[in-house]
């Protein structure tokens, strides 16, 4: 099984960027499972992609990457053995370090992790407001990430577009960066077929 961990801050677009990747790379034959990390008690998100068709499982109470880490490990070793999924897609809150659930996968007995692909996806619209307060979590996530997905790219001008990658390229990620628009399906089949 492969990991893709979607990660960014709350109301960033993540689940719309999975329901978009899931639905494409389902409809190229992939069994794609999803585990959400809902820190609150309703898991909004967790019906919106139920009802797009995809598996999902949910881990409330905490976050995946320290106080739910044995959760997580077996949810992926119960989703492995009953769905048997090519990919599961991670969901983390948007507070997580995705570093931490790749350290927490790494050689555990009983899972059959093949690779982890994370992608952190920034919100055009916020970000250059709220850069100071998140910018500790937000190097955090781009030190592990192998893709940033700007999202809601239509929010900003073509001058904010660029201050926001000049920012990103700030925090010492060297990676590729795309522009999205994850509602609407901008570019997100060129991101399903980065992770194919």
């Amino acid at each position: 099984m492969r990991l893709l961990i979607v990660s960014g801050m709350l109301g960033s677009g993540k689940t719309s960027a999975i329901i978009g990747i899931a639905g494409i790379l389902s409809g190229k034959g992939m069994r794609i499972a999803v585990i959400e990390n809902e820190i609150g008690s309703v898991g909004i998100d967790g019906e919106v992609l139920e009802r797009n068709g995809m598996t999902v499982r949910e881990l409330k109470g905490g976050c995946i990457c320290c106080t739910m880490r044995t959760g997580m490990i077996d949810t992926l070793r119960t989703i492995g053995s009953l769905i048997d999924p090519d990919m599961t897609i991670i969901e983390p809150t948007g507070i997580a370090d995705p570093k931490h659930i790749v350290g927490a996968v790494d050689g555990v007995t009983g899972l059959n992790i093949s690779s982890v692909y994370t992608i952190i996806i920034v919100d055009a619209e916020r970000i250059l407001k709220i850069r100071n307060m998140f910018e500790r979590p937000l190097r955090n996530q781009l030190s592990i990430a192998d893709l940033v997905l700007i999202n809601k790219i239509d929010t900003v001008s073509g001058e904010e577009a660029e201050e926001i990658g000049s920012y990103i390229r700030s925090l010492s990620y060297n990676g590729p960066i795309m522009n999205t628009r994850a509602d609407s399906g901008t570019n997100i089949e060129k991101v399903a077929e980065l992770i194919m």
